[in-house]
């Protein structure tokens, strides 16, 4: 990855594209390192019949506070448990199956980064009534600031969101053409349409953005990465910077 420009390392310390300008994140210093990544175990999820398994990030650095950066991560588990809890708690009496319900987590470092700028993380996840609930399998996606923790949406990427997306999306489905999912691009074409709520599973990675589309029916969850040339036109200045800040962990 390339050094950040003056005018890029100066954005991200103001937060301004994000309208954060109360966060004054690590690019003051003009030198952008990798942190390290370690797995915590995912909190169990508060339903009863459930079986939580799996780990989630964290982050280590020397001479940086990471506090808020480990306490988005894991904030972001918390909110996805407490956005499920409420259909699992009506569902879980109502199922045949004698199986315990399923949440479950990991880590995939291949969508994974974690610089002093910027931690971002798109994970597998799995959440089921009984185990094999079609439809169950998804992506939970967290991209933070350093070391403020401020959350990084796929519309802050962009100049233009709209146009930004319709070029994601075009260039996701190219990859997604090539491989053997194909088909479900067009049995299900409105759930690859060029969406925040379609797209919002990301990760910036050393290899471009990741995104990642839950499991619908026949079709089982898709995942592609698209090389940041593709997107390069349509970045903001702040998105540009985030990409130039991407470092593989430690």
């Amino acid at each position: 990855m390339r050094r950040l420009s003056a005018f890029a390392l100066a954005l991200l310390a103001l937060g301004v594209a994000c309208g954060g300008g109360s966060h004054r994140d690590a690019a003051r210093s003009g030198t952008v390192s990798a942190l390290t990544v370690v797995e915590a175990r995912t909190p169990p999820l508060q339903v009863p019949q459930f079986d939580t398994s799996g780990t989630y990030p964290q982050v280590t650095g020397v001479g940086i506070d990471l506090r808020a950066v480990n306490a988005a991560l894991r904030a972001a588990v918390l909110a996805d448990q407490r956005a499920y809890a409420p259909y699992a708690r009506k569902e879980k009496p109502h199922v045949v199956y004698r199986e315990r319900g399923v949440y479950r987590t990991a880590v995939d470092r291949r969508y994974v980064s974690a610089s002093t700028v910027v931690v971002s993380v798109l994970m597998p996840l799995t959440r089921e009534l009984f185990p094999g609930q079609h439809e169950g399998d998804g992506w939970l996606a967290m991209t933070v600031r350093v070391p403020s923790g401020q959350p990084v949406t796929i519309s802050d990427l962009f100049t233009n969101p709209g146009r930004g997306l319709r070029a994601l999306a075009g260039a996701w489905k190219a990859k997604i053409r090539r491989t053997p999912r194909r088909a479900c691009l067009q049995i299900y074409p409105g759930q690859y349409r060029p969406t925040v709520a379609n797209y919002r599973a990301f990760a910036l990675t050393p290899s471009g953005i990741a995104v990642g589309s839950r499991e619908v029916a026949a079709c089982y969850r898709l995942i592609a990465t698209v090389p940041y040339p593709l997107i390069r036109p349509y970045l903001s200045e702040f998105g540009t910077a985030l990409i130039a800040s991407v470092r593989r962990p430690r």
